[in-house]
């Protein structure tokens, strides 16, 4: 293994745990953790607003993508502005690592749904 290759899989990896308290928070009972709704909101929301902020500003885009799929892709080779670069989900690669193949479409459908869901339960459930 190359040194480039394992910063690939550095970063790769690294979009896990960030991944793992977006979804997973869904599945911790507020009986367990009560300050969860409002971390979750924080939380959501800043991943969300670092991404769209990162799209605008490198893209010129109103949409979201992740820096470090940026790095990530970038470090395969792939120019910045080329579309494998934003047009290219962690979320997607890693589910089709594990044999669900789902668009980056799809799963930005999801990011949004999911925010909802979280602003919703921070505004009236907290």
């Amino acid at each position: 293994m190359n040194i480039k290759t394992l910063f690939i899989d550095i970063v790769f990896w690294l979009h896990l745990p960030i991944v793992i308290v977006l979804f997973g928070l869904f599945l911790v009972p507020t009986s367990l953790w009560a300050g969860k709704i409002t971390f979750h909101f924080w939380y959501y929301w800043s991943v969300t607003l670092i991404q769209f902020v990162w799209a605008v500003l490198v893209y010129q885009k109103l949409d979201i993508i992740c820096p470090l799929t940026t790095l990530m892709q970038w470090l395969r080779g792939y120019p910045l502005k080329d579309k494998k670069n934003y047009g290219h989900s962690y979320n997607a690669e890693l589910l089709k690592k594990l044999k669900l193949n789902i668009s980056y479409k799809i799963i930005n459908i999801i990011i949004l749904i999911c925010l909802a869901i979280v602003t919703v339960q921070y505004v009236w459930f907290r």
